[in-house]
């Protein structure tokens, strides 16, 4: 082993078996590349916040249930908890990010793959699913984290209520702001029960990246994959997955042609759902970062608002 090597990450290379050598180490922005005797790769991080590692560790664990053969998301070697419980580290598979063949092709792939990742779980594989405490509901077994923002887990039965309190209603209590408290007691009087109450096809809980802006979003070179990383994951409605990606821009016509392809848009209101998946991102970078990001929530609040005041519907009956 280098001599500079964490002891955690020394740790999950010795345990493993056989035991993985390693001869050198290379520090990146996101952490550390580590390189064996063979020329292969493995990436590694070490971080004291406990609860946010294992957290994208189990959502790691969860999304690579369902994307097995698939090549999206980086396979974990190890996960290890120093014993005073100050720190933690990870080791995955190393992503050698580059650019692409034809970016068309790859958004296509990144599209079918996460379409793929997001079909729900098959009765055969409950019980690979409920060791990740999964139980059928929307919410995950453990934290997980959207940035700095520790997110509210907690199983819940219905996705309607999940959204609304564990997501929305949870970030607007946080950030405290009285513009954005007044917008949000009047969507949920209409908005919330008119995008999320009835819709087809129907909400069904599945695994969800959870962070997807174009950041985490990359193509491997070695296998020549469209790759997803960096997940703040739980149990959600498919769709819940793309509000980000309108967010930041990264994702093409072909990116949501090709996903769309295997899962059809839910109607109706299908925009205007979008735009509520999307809400929750504005809301966060408003808890996080403040500044600009508040106008945008409060304008999306505000379009969302007054859409529903035209709206001739009744709110379906729960």
């Amino acid at each position: 082993m280098p001599a500079s090597m964490h002891p955690l990450i020394s740790h999950i290379f010795s345990s493993c078996s056989p035991p993985i050598p390693l001869s050198e180490l290379e520090s990146c922005s996101r952490g550390i590349y580590l390189h064996t005797p063979s020329g292969k790769k493995y990436f590694t991080k070490t971080q004291s916040d406990i609860k946010q590692m294992r957290g994208e560790v189990e959502g790691l664990r969860a999304m690579g249930r369902t994307t097995i053969g698939l090549g999206l998301i980086p396979e974990l070697l190890g996960f290890e908890v120093a014993e005073n419980r100050k720190e933690s580290a990870m080791v995955t598979q190393y992503f050698d990010l580059g650019s692409p063949g034809p970016s068309s092709n790859v958004q296509k792939e990144l599209g079918e793959k996460l379409a793929k990742m997001h079909n729900p779980p098959s009765p055969e594989d409950d019980d690979t699913q409920r060791s990740n405490g999964y139980t059928g509901r929307y919410g995950f077994g453990v934290p997980t984290h959207c940035g700095a923002t520790e997110q509210d887990n907690t199983w819940t039965e219905s996705w309607e209520a999940f959204y609304r309190d564990r997501r929305l209603g949870d970030l607007v209590r946080r950030i405290g702001d009285n513009a954005i408290s007044s917008e949000w007691e009047k969507m949920k009087d209409k908005i919330i029960p008119l995008l999320l109450r009835s819709f087809d096809p129907p909400a069904k809980p599945v695994i969800l990246h959870g962070d997807l802006w174009s950041g985490n979003k990359g193509y491997d070179t070695i296998s020549g994959s469209a790759v997803i990383y960096d997940p703040a994951s739980y149990f959600g409605h498919n769709e819940a997955d793309l509000g980000i990606t309108h967010m930041f821009g990264g994702f093409s016509k072909d990116f949501y042609e090709a996903y769309h392809a295997i899962h059809p848009r839910s109607q109706p209101y299908y925009d205007e759902r979008q735009k509520l998946y999307e809400l929750y991102h504005h809301l966060n970078h408003t808890l996080m970062f403040g500044g600009s990001y508040k106008s945008g929530t409060l304008s999306i609040m505000r379009s969302l608002n007054a859409w529903a005041d035209d709206q001739d519907k009744e709110i379906p009956i729960s």
